[in-house]
């Protein structure tokens, strides 16, 4: 179960994706069907079984890059090469030789929130009910 939140935070706030690899690596195929045709893409409605309370939208970059908070939605904005890098670091990370791993994601633009995605170093409740 691929699950993601914001993690607020006055210094270092994170949006953060949690899974283990075939969690993650859905996160890196929606990512290449994004890059191939950038559109808007509500990531909970297109991968099964994701839990958030955060409603997050892969969206193509405009005058701003990298994930953003829009007023308690977010929306991860990005141009088709920046979504295929990322999934080509995301997919690193699903090897059956890896146990767990994380993978912090930035673009470098002014005010975009760092984007973690970790596989296996959390309990399968962390974010669903320990929250």
């Amino acid at each position: 179960m691929l699950r993601f939140e914001y993690m607020p935070s006055d210094f270092h706030p994170l949006f953060l994706f949690l899974g283990e690899a075939a969690d993650i690596a859905a996160l890196a195929r929606l990512l290449r069907r994004f890059a191939e045709h950038p559109q808007a893409i509500a990531v909970a409605e297109r991968i099964p079984g994701t839990v958030s309370s955060n409603q997050l939208v892969l969206a193509p970059a405009d005058d701003e890059f990298g994930m953003r908070d829009l007023g308690g939605r977010f929306a991860w904005k990005l141009t088709d090469w920046q979504a295929e890098r990322i999934a080509e670091r995301i997919e690193l990370l699903t090897s059956e030789d890896n146990k767990s791993g994380s993978e912090i994601v930035e673009i470098g633009s002014e005010g975009e929130i760092p984007v973690k995605i970790s596989r296996g170093e959390f309990t399968d409740d962390f974010l669903v009910t320990r929250r």
